[in-house]
C-alpha cells in the first residue's frame, strides 16, 4: 500500500520533555523556569496553518531571556537544548517497530519541526540508536521551513524518492502533521494518548500501542481507520 512512512519525532517516537525544566537545570537562577516557559510558548505559537519559515532559534531565546533580564549567550542556549533532548524519553518498542518496518521493505523518513542547531537534534537521534533506521532525516532548522509547509514535506519525500500518494505521515500534531500531509496528498496517522478524537487523519494511533497500530496499518492497509467526527 505504502512505499514510505514518515515519522515526526516529539510525542511520536519520543515523549517530549520540558524546556522550562531543562533550562532550570542549566541556569542557576530563579527566573530560569519562567524563561523556559516563555520559550515553550513562543515555539508553540509557531504551530499554525500558515506557518512556513523556521525562525532563527537564537532570536527566540535572546528575546525571552531579555524579557526577564537574564543574560543570554549561544553557549547557554546550546546547553539548554542538549539538556532538553536528554530529557526526552523514547517510547517503548520504537526501535523494534523501525526494525520490523525496514525488514518489510519500507523506506523510512523523519520530518520534525526543530528549533535550534541541527547537530544537537541529530546527535540526540544518533545517541538513541535510531538514526541508522531512517533513509532520510529532515529537521526544519536545517531547511528553513516548518510543517505544515509543503516545502518541508517536499524535502523529505524528495530524499526518499517517493510520491505523496505512496507515503504515510505519522505524527501527533493535527496542524503540522495531519493537515500538512493531507495538503500534500499524503495519508496521515494521528498519534495521541487516546483514540476517537476529532481529526482529519485517515488513521489514529495510540501512543501505548504505537508498534502494534503502525504495523497493523502497513500489513493490512486498514489499522484503526478514523471513525471520529471530522474537524
Amino acid at each position: 500500500m505504502y512505499k514510505a512512512l514518515v515519522f515526526d519525532f516529539g510525542n511520536t517516537i519520543a515523549k517530549s520533555g520540558s524546556l522550562a525544566n531543562a533550562l532550570k537545570s542549566v541556569v542557576d537562577d530563579e527566573k530560569a523556569f519562567v524563561v523556559g516557559k516563555q520559550i515553550e510558548k513562543e515555539i508553540s505559537n509557531l504551530y499554525k496553518p500558515d506557518q512556513k519559515k523556521q525562525p532563527e532559534w537564537t532570536d527566540i531565546w535572546a528575546h525571552c531571556f531579555e524579557r526577564t533580564g537574564l543574560p543570554f549567550s549561544e553557549n547557554i542556549g546550546r546547553r539548554h537544548l542538549e539538556e532538553f533532548c536528554r530529557s526526552n524519553e523514547t517510547f517503548p518498542n520504537v526501535e523494534k517497530m523501525l526494525i520490523e518496518l525496514k525488514r518489510n521493505g519500507y523506506k523510512l523518513g523523519l520530518l520534525s519541526n526543530a528549533t535550534g542547531p541541527k547537530e544537537i537534534f541529530q546527535n540526540d537521534l544518533e545517541a538513541r540508536g535510531l538514526a541508522k533506521y531512517f533513509d532520510s532525516v529532515v529537521w526544519s532548522c536545517a531547511i528553513g521551513y516548518r510543517k505544515p509547509s509543503c516545502n518541508a514535506f517536499e524535502a523529505v519525500l524528495g530524499e526518499l524518492g517517493v510520491r505523496p500518494e505512496e507515503s504515510l505521515m505519522i505524527g501527533d500534531s493535527e496542524i503540522a502533521d495531519v493537515e500538512g500531509a493531507t495538503k500534500m496528498g499524503m495519508d496521515a496517522a494521528l498519534v495521541s494518548p487516546k483514540i476517537a478524537i476529532k481529526t482529519n487523519a485517515k488513521y489514529q494511533v495510540a501512543i501505548d500501542r504505537l508498534f502494534y497500530d503502525v504495523l497493523a496499518i502497513t500489513k493490512t492497509g486498514s489499522g484503526r481507520e478514523n471513525q471520529a467526527p471530522q474537524l
